[in-house]
């Protein structure tokens, strides 16, 4: 994997990242801005929500199973917003039978994490909401 360029577009697109597990959250803010992406933690749907309001996100990564609002009700109402479409949603789970990811697509979500996954795989689920990095990065 190539190092990050704080200077490409990447690094302008703001991810949202939302667990109300404060350690997963944080470690995969920080993740992300050793790959160059500014990242907004929040540790509860509210929060999460109130941050959506203030500042929408090129990309929101959202615990499923918050208390208050959970991740499904916070991605319906993401995607009711008329900028809803605009914000590339990805759940993370730690239940992830085919019954429970067909619930949680239908809430709204692209994409479905199930807790552990790797860099790559969340470095797939990002690509549809970032611009790529040039190889010479």
């Amino acid at each position: 994997m190539n190092a990050p360029n704080p200077a490409s577009p990447a690094a302008t697109e703001r991810i949202l990242v939302a667990d109300d597990n404060r350690e997963i959250a944080d470690l995969l803010a920080e993740l992300l801005a050793s790959l160059g992406h500014a990242v907004d933690t929040r540790y509860d749907g509210a929060q999460a929500r109130a941050a959506i309001e203030a500042a929408p996100p090129r990309c929101a990564i959202l615990d499923i199973s918050m208390p208050g609002l959970d991740g499904c009700a916070l991605a319906r109402w993401v995607r009711a917003r008329p900028d809803g479409a605009m914000i590339r949603l990805v759940a993370m789970t730690g239940h992830c039978a085919a019954d429970e990811r067909a619930r949680i697509l239908d809430a709204g979500f692209d994409e479905v994490l199930a807790k552990p996954f790797d860099l790559d795989r969340l470095e797939a689920a990002l690509c549809g909401a970032l611009p790529h990095r040039s190889a010479a990065a």
